[in-house]
């Protein structure tokens, strides 16, 4: 779980709490549904990773809409873009194995 997750998780349980105590129990449920959703929204599960060398992964879940050539600080680069659902992971991660060693 993304730590995001439960900061947005715990705070509608909160509130449903609180609404639930204030009102009747049904007016909580909006806030136990959303407290649900970013639970859920902010997962992290296990992936597993090819152990072949050189290999890249995807960095994130979802569907690949478009790969085509850019020019970007005067060099011709591969673009993938992918789009996230709500019911796809939002985590991303390092498609391959290295070191950040500068960034312009």
């Amino acid at each position: 779980m993304v730590s995001d997750g439960y900061y947005y998780g715990l705070g509608f349980g909160v509130a449903a709490l609180i609404l639930g105590w204030l009102t009747a129990p049904l007016w909580a449920l909006p806030a136990v549904l959303l407290a649900c959703f970013f639970l859920w929204f902010f997962r992290d599960p296990e992936r597993k990773i090819p152990a072949v060398p050189g290999a890249v992964v995807s960095p994130g879940d979802g569907k690949v809409t478009d790969v085509s050539r850019v020019r970007a600080s005067g060099a011709d680069k591969l673009r993938i873009s992918i789009f996230l659902s709500v019911f796809d992971v939002h985590v991303n991660r390092s498609p391959i194995a290295g070191v950040i060693r500068d960034i312009r």
